[in-house]
């Protein structure tokens, strides 16, 4: 996610229409960042406005070999975490209609819906901080470092949280599935 610097240095002298640009292509991966904390559509979306309105108001704060994109999801995930910490309950998945992190994988043919939908409860189950990072490292794929720096966490941190949690889903995944050879079970071997 590297935007052009031709661009930040735009909306850093004011230029809406550069700041625009810059996060049109980040818009998705910025919302589901969100989502993942809160599991709530409406507050994933007020926090990735939030995030938009931080990073243009700072703008001029960004330092010259600062990553935007690194930096507007750092800014996403210091709301994300500050808004957990003041809320009190659980956050709750609507399994079936909110699971926009798993829904590329429905895309590629790779799972069929009931995988989706247990998928998406047993990540519902993990600790916040902990689901984030596995769906950063696991589903995008992203590096251990730079999901590190995302989440602004050493990176043995989130090795751990993911090693951890990908046994927690593997062994809650394998446990609710019927044992059939070659079947859906069998996809959870890889977790």
């Amino acid at each position: 996610m590297r935007c052009s610097p031709l661009l930040v240095e735009r909306a850093k002298q004011g230029d809406d229409q550069a700041f625009s640009a810059l996060i049109e292509p980040l818009w998705p991966t910025l919302y589901r960042l969100c989502y993942r904390f809160v599991l709530d559509r409406g507050q994933a979306q007020d926090l990735a406005q939030d995030a938009l309105t931080r990073a243009w108001l700072r703008l001029p704060q960004l330092r010259q070999n600062a990553q935007f994109a690194s930096w507007l999801l750092a800014i996403a995930t210091n709301l994300a975490k500050n808004h957990l910490c003041r809320r009190r309950e659980v956050p709750v998945a609507d399994l079936l209609a909110d699971c926009p992190a798993v829904g590329t994988e429905l895309d590629r043919g790779l799972l069929n819906q009931e995988y989706v939908v247990r998928l998406s409860a047993a990540l519902a189950t993990l600790p916040p901080m902990q689901r984030v990072a596995v769906q950063l490292v696991l589903q995008d794929g992203l590096p251990y470092r730079q999901a590190a720096a995302i989440l602004d966490l050493p990176v043995g941190t989130v090795k751990t949280w993911v090693h951890r949690g990908r046994h927690r889903l593997k062994a809650q995944l394998t446990a609710a599935m019927p044992q059939a050879e070659g079947g859906v079970a069998d996809a959870f071997a890889d977790l």
